[in-house]
């Protein structure tokens, strides 16, 4: 039971190591994927690449790669060059060597950039470009452009705390896309472990046991891409409406500075306030255009991921096919079984890491919201404010002014012969006030405008962020359903490997009973053995020791004689 408990765990580490790897990949070293090659009968056939520092070999299939069964190799010591190329079917580039020119098409413009790339690296490594590190020096320089575009006549304070907003929205930016690159690189290992974990089942047991799960599941997958894709898009049109809505405001307020420069140097402090504005709309609108742009990448990298749903689908439909249904063996059902638990939780790893990732990402962007939310409280209200100082201050004029009207008519009904050139004068000064109150409902209904724009685009985050609540719910509800299925699976799994588990335990003591006996029956005969040994030696000595007394008994009794012959000799 230990034994199957550290492979099952060794498998899942394996994943999973595989899987958090990832989180910093070098995708250019190495590739493998489906592509078409022109060959000499000027007609396209579909191979498996695999592409190492010094080659590039084509199989018929990814199993034809595990069993070593080459088509042909590309040699690229000796290529200078790979370029695009002009095909009727997907998307052509062509590899140029000394000795031939190969023609190649990959599905989608996407791909075929990743082989470019792929190849150019493996073909130049000095001249290879450090993908990740040309977009941050790109997206620098943008930030710093974005940042130091601001007007001469805004206050130094102003420029700078603007300045550092930039730089806080770009490092924002900087970490958004970084985790949007790690999530796409584990989305792209894990679908590299499952391909691998398809091609191992299908080269052991020739097909999959349930073809019909196998493609509901590919379904449930591309409908579960589509509908992603449809909500990035959704996403992106928001997003451009909220551009186009800048825009807007953006040349409203511009008007309305051209109409405050018309009034002359009495405004500065408010014309500096809103160039302030300006330069805030205009960070914004930059945010939402590199948002924009984000969103068109994860467009692209869905689509590709819809591909490659499609391309496994007809890979696990393409087995079912071919081959006949056969009956498999309790051990390899059971051995299936446990690398089918090992996926599941391999995605289940996935999956969580996802939810941790987006999860953050509605963090961040709920944090945006509500900082968004107190900046156009506190605009709505310094606007709010000054209106009403600047409605109070004409009221206070026009009252002032009808004082000054009824002296100066009290003062004109003793002068009869005035009264003409007065009443033109008054005539002038009301079209004067008219014009000044037609400028400031002008002004307030270019507000309440932007107001309601900023209540529009305050609407959209909030769908958004709804959506990606819906989203999340769903893939919780998902992971509940799949866990309800997958239970009594394991358990009745578990209950067959403790019983296999058990019935070896007991075969290995009646082996080591068998042992023990084996060697009881060898110690007792070593026993008898040297107890007969023991015997040999015993009576081996008895003769020895009996030989020895009769012979010190022949000395005793020549020496006592040797005595007596000497003593009878003595006088």
């Amino acid at each position: 039971m230990l034994s199957l408990h550290v492979v099952l765990f060794s498998r899942l580490h394996f994943c999973l190591r595989s899987f958090y790897s990832s989180l910093q990949p070098d995708l250019l070293n190495f590739k493998k994927g489906w592509m078409m090659k022109l060959d000499e009968d000027e007609e396209w056939k579909k191979y498996w690449f695999v592409l190492s520092t010094a080659s590039l070999r084509y199989y018929k299939d990814s199993l034809a790669e595990e069993s070593s069964d080459l088509e042909g190799e590309i040699d690229l010591t000796k290529c200078y060059s790979v370029t695009e190329y002009q095909v009727q079917r997907n998307y052509g580039f062509q590899i140029h060597t000394q000795k031939a020119v190969h023609t190649l098409s990959a599905m989608t413009a996407g791909i075929r950039r990743n082989w470019i790339q792929a190849l150019m690296k493996n073909v130049r490594p000095a001249e290879a470009p450090d993908v990740n590190r040309l977009s941050v020096v790109q997206k620098e320089p943008e930030g710093r452009n974005d940042s130091s575009e601001n007007h001469a006549a805004a206050d130094p304070s102003a420029m700078q705390r603007l300045s550092g907003e930039v730089e806080q929205l770009a490092s924002q930016n900087r970490a958004l896309n970084q985790r949007n690159q790690e999530m796409v690189n584990q989305l792209t290992e894990a679908d590299r472990e499952i391909e691998r974990l398809k091609a191992e089942l299908g080269s052991r047991y020739g097909e999959p046991r349930h073809p019909a799960e196998a493609e509901r599941r590919g379904k449930a997958t591309l409908e579960d891409v589509e509908r992603r894709l449809g909500l990035r898009s959704q996403e992106l049109l928001e997003a451009q409406a909220q551009i186009s809505s800048l825009e807007e405001s953006l040349r409203e307020t511009e008007a309305l500075l051209q109409l405050k420069d018309e009034k002359g140097g009495s405004e500065d402090e408010r014309k500096a306030e809103l160039l302030q504005r300006l330069d805030a709309t205009e960070a914004r609108l930059t945010e939402l255009q590199r948002t924009c742009r984000q969103l068109e990448q994860q467009n692209a990298e869905l689509k590709e991921t819809r591909e490659r749903s499609l391309q496994r689908e007809a890979d696990v439909r393409r087995p079912a096919e071919e081959k006949a249904t056969g009956r498999v063996p309790a051990e390899e059902k059971v051995q299936q079984a446990i690398e089918g638990a090992t996926c599941e939780r391999g995605l289940v790893a996935v999956e969580d890491c996802h939810l941790r990732v987006v999860e953050e990402l509605q963090r961040l962007h709920q944090q945006e919201v509500e900082r968004l939310l107190v900046e156009r409280e506190r605009l709505l209200e310094e606007e709010s404010a000054a209106t009403a100082t600047a409605i109070e201050a004409i009221k206070n004029a026009h009252r002032a002014e009808l004082q000054r009207e009824v002296q100066r008519r009290s003062r004109s009904e003793n002068f009869k012969g005035n009264a003409q050139l007065e009443e033109i004068h008054r005539q002038e000064e009301l079209a004067s006030f008219q014009r000044e109150l037609d400028v400031l409902s002008q002004q307030f209904s270019l507000k309440c405008l932007e107001n309601g724009h900023l209540v529009q685009a305050l609407d959209a985050e909030r769908k958004a962020l709804c959506q990606c609540q819906q989203e999340n719910q769903d893939l919780r509800s998902r992971n509940q359903v799949r866990l309800l299925f997958i239970s009594p699976v394991l358990h009745d799994l578990f209950l067959t490997i403790t019983l296999r588990v058990k019935e070896s335990e007991v075969q290995c003591l009646k082996q080591e009973v068998a042992s023990l006996k084996e060697e009881l029956q060898a110690a007792v005969k070593d026993k008898r053995n040297v107890t007969k040994k023991y015997k040999d030696v015993h009576t081996e000595l008895s003769i020895i020791r009996a030989k020895a007394e009769q012979e010190a008994e022949a000395l005793r009794e020549n020496l006592r004689l040797a005595h007596q012959a000497l003593e009878e000799s003595s006088p």
